[in-house]
């Protein structure tokens, strides 16, 4: 699908991150849905809680055996409503496999640290486009029940988006049990940074860092993580409206520095391999409008 540019200022990512707000910016009907995760891609999507502040801070997706992919602010984020310093040594839990018999809780559960973050800003555009984070688990819960690809950088810029899937878990709908999903989401607009896409799944607080997939080639694919929302509202709004707009990170602005890495951390890997390999600007990605 081709993107029209959005040529405003996006609303400062920091309300996000706003405790009170936990509206869903829903446009036409809310077509979130709950479901088991016992299949593809519902199983690889897990809840990220902080082990300090014991609380849940976003979702997350399994992108190898041992590592996930998530939002910055979900993974420094605090209770307070401030974030950490980024380092290693913030630990958070990533919870899998929600029990049927007891909404909201999980049947595996692992401790994960960052290993590589985007350079996050919530002050400026740029920054915003930074809004991602991989952390390792301590026990590779992938080798279980598998994970997910991510697009190649540069190839949404090269071909825009197709139908999404959105996963996650919203706080607000934890009490229904299982994963919310929502199927038959659009892209609609990109900018004014290229990362920065808006869409139309409906997002709000605990859904950030969860994944956007398409599906590409017969798999299952991350095209983007759920950011925040737009002056987020209670009611639902008749059609997409930029000013409401809910925000995704594009895979483009995440899928090498992440790819690297895994690379680097796979068995056997040499630790001087691809360490001189370019990883493209972000300006000189084209943009797909």
């Amino acid at each position: 699908m081709e993107l029209k540019p959005a040529f405003f200022r996006c609303l400062i990512a920091a309300l996000a991150l706003l405790p009170a707000v936990v509206s869903a910016n829903v446009f036409g009907e809310d077509r979130r849905e709950q479901s088991a995760a016992d299949s593809d891609p519902l199983r690889w999507v897990g809840e990220l809680y902080s082990e300090s502040d014991q609380f849940q801070t976003g979702s997350a997706v399994l992108v190898d055996e041992c590592h996930i992919l998530s939002a910055y602010h979900s993974t420094f984020f605090r209770r307070d409503g401030n974030l950490s310093k980024p380092s290693s040594y913030v630990v958070s839990r990533f919870m899998l496999d929600p029990d049927p018999a007891q909404p909201g809780t999980f049947r595996r559960s692992t401790l994960a640290r960052p290993v590589v973050w985007g350079e996050f800003n919530r002050w400026s555009l740029r920054g915003q486009s930074e809004d991602w984070a991989l952390l390792r688990l301590d026990d590779c819960l992938g080798r279980e029940v598998g994970y997910a690809r991510i697009a190649e950088a540069g190839e949404k810029a090269r071909n825009g988006y197709g139908e999404l899937l959105f996963a996650g878990y919203p706080q607000s709908r934890r009490a229904l049990g299982g994963v919310t999903l929502e199927r038959g989401c659009r892209a609609w607009d990109s900018g004014p940074v290229f990362p920065i896409i808006g869409v139309d799944c409906a997002f709000e607080r605990g859904a950030s860092g969860g994944p956007i997939f398409e599906r590409i080639d017969g798999h299952w694919t991350v095209v983007g993580v759920a950011s925040y929302r737009s002056n987020p509202v209670d009611e639902v709004i008749p059609m997409y409206l930029s000013k409401h707009r809910n925000v995704m990170v594009s895979s483009d602005a995440f899928s090498a520095r992440v790819g690297q890495r895994l690379q680097l951390a796979a068995p056997g890997a040499d630790p001087g391999e691809g360490r001189e390999s370019a990883i493209p600007s972000l300006a000189k990605v084209r943009r797909a409008d």
